[in-house]
């Protein structure tokens, strides 16, 4: 099948959407999100960041500390990869019904669909690296305020 993809894809490329490396914030010009979902997004993060912290450190009377720090050094590989790397695929092109079934004769789309589940894969990691910065930053201020 991929070699028909490959023959009938140079005819009609089709748009595939874009893995992109510490992307720039915008300029704040975009609505500003409704208050729950931070909020919502803030509890998740927490609690995927206590989930990754447990799996660091549950067995750590067993094993010793260097699991733990191998443990601990892919946790914060992933948080810092999820947090720099963006994925998004195009909506567009994802297959048919939706990216349900893929589209025989277009290799792109399985570009996008690969986009989608890096973009799925990175969504914990980017929400931990969000709680873990949020705490980071009210914790400088919080600093400045009782010793300044």
């Amino acid at each position: 099948m991929s070699l028909i993809e490959w023959l009938f894809e140079s005819a009609n490329p089709g748009p595939v959407g874009k893995l992109e490396v510490n992307q720039e914030d915008p300029d704040d010009r975009g609505k500003r999100p409704k208050k729950w979902l931070i909020y919502s997004a803030t509890l998740i993060g927490l609690l995927l960041a206590g989930i990754g912290f447990y799996w660091v450190f549950h067995n750590r009377s067993h094993d010793g500390a260097g699991p733990v720090i191998v443990r601990l050094c892919c946790f914060a590989a992933y948080v810092v990869t999820s947090h720099f790397f963006n994925s998004t695929p195009e909506s567009t092109n994802m297959g048919w019904a939706g990216g349900l079934i893929d589209n025989p004769f277009r290799i792109s789309d399985d570009f996008n669909r690969l986009l989608l589940l890096l973009q799925v894969l990175l969504l914990p990691g980017k929400l931990i690296a969000f709680i873990l910065l949020a705490g980071w930053l009210l914790g400088r201020r919080l600093f400045k305020a009782l010793y300044n």
